[in-house]
């Protein structure tokens, strides 16, 4: 009997006791509340503020990506835009040479591209990229703006082969612009001419020469190349004259093709 009476005592007393703190804490509630209120209730609107600002970073960050691509897809196209204009610019140019060297050349039979070189040192030979369907024949007298080039001697249907003034096995006639005198000038590789001519020609180093009609292979008055050096030669029976070409091979794009003689 002295223990339930004991925990009848017990449970007395806590409920007691549970009593009397809840009439002590109650007048404090409402102080807690109204304490606690104005610092928790920032804390929604700070939630909704900081979703829209990682929304709107997101956003900014894709967006500045696509930009990145678009830039670079400009840049691209800006780059392609030039390479073209400069091709139109170089195409334009080329077409103007041609007509202007047909405008003066009236015996031009066909502006012709060079397609090929041979440089192996011993023939200087020059490959077009035309042949006899467009008209061109072996014997045709080849000319650039600069001067003359040298003669086409071998002709497939869309190629032709010329023998450039360089070539060992060429040959054409020469004179001096403005004095009289006609000699021979032959290929004397790899960048030079070599010509020939009697003693009483008044020649000297800086004069140029035209092509003559020595030979008969080549249209007179062409310029031809000008004089470096001057060598008697045979016990002074006749002289050399060491002559640069006017016509850079290496740089020729297009040759004007003429009509034989």
């Amino acid at each position: 009997m002295s223990e339930n009476a004991l925990r009848r005592g017990l449970f007395l007393l806590l409920l007691f006791l549970g009593l009397a703190l809840s009439a002590l804490t109650r007048p404090l509630t409402p102080k807690v509340a109204l304490l606690l209120s104005p610092l928790t209730a920032p804390l929604p609107q700070l939630g909704h503020r900081l979703g829209q600002n990682l929304r709107a970073g997101l956003s900014a960050l894709t967006n500045r990506q696509d930009l990145y691509a678009e830039n670079q897809a400009l840049k691209e196209e800006l780059a392609l835009l030039r390479s073209e204009n400069v091709r139109l610019r170089l195409e334009v140019e080329r077409l103007a040479r041609a007509l202007e060297v047909k405008a003066k050349a009236p015996g031009v039979v066909a502006v012709a591209p060079v397609i090929g070189e041979d440089l192996s040192g011993l023939y200087r030979r020059l490959l077009l990229g035309m042949g006899s369907r467009q008209g061109l024949r072996p014997g045709m007298p080849v000319a650039a703006p600069q001067g003359l080039v040298g003669l086409i001697v071998e002709v497939e249907e869309d190629r032709a082969l010329v023998r450039t003034l360089l070539d060992p096995e060429s040959r054409v006639g020469v004179r001096p612009e403005g004095t009289p005198g006609r000699g021979v000038a032959r290929g004397a590789p790899p960048d030079r001419l070599l010509a020939e001519f009697p003693p009483t020609v008044p020649l000297k180093p800086g004069d140029l020469l035209l092509s003559g009609a020595t030979l008969g292979l080549f249209p007179d008055g062409i310029p031809v190349g000008r004089v470096e050096r001057v060598e008697r030669v045979q016990g002074g029976l006749k002289q050399q004259a060491w002559v640069r070409p006017l016509v850079e091979l290496s740089l020729l794009e297009e040759v004007i093709v003429l009509r034989p003689l």
